[in-house]
């Protein structure tokens, strides 16, 4: 039977690794632990794929997605890669 965690986090990110990793902490560190997280990545140019990796969590995805500078592309994007029951939208600089 597949696991299918109760929410899906989706988070877009571009360029922001210094942010990105306290945004993937605060996943991460929550008591509910039924979730996925999926890091919708714009082609960063600095270090945010190690970043992700770095926490090396088979609850976490990443995925490159071009999103031509519009941001609601990244969250469809990261919605059709969820299979989560309810989703939730956390910006990788919070």
């Amino acid at each position: 039977m597949k696991f299918i965690p109760y929410f899906s986090v989706i988070i877009p990110t571009f360029n922001r690794s210094k942010l990105l990793s306290r945004a993937i902490k605060s996943v991460l560190d929550q008591s509910f632990q039924d979730w996925e997280l999926i890091i919708v990545d714009n082609y960063s140019l600095d270090n945010t794929e190690e970043v992700v990796k770095s926490f090396n969590s088979k609850k976490i995805k990443l995925y490159k997605f071009k999103n031509n500078g519009i941001i609601g592309a990244s969250r469809n994007y990261g919605i059709k890669q969820s299979i989560g029951n309810y989703i939730a939208f956390l910006d990788s600089d919070d």
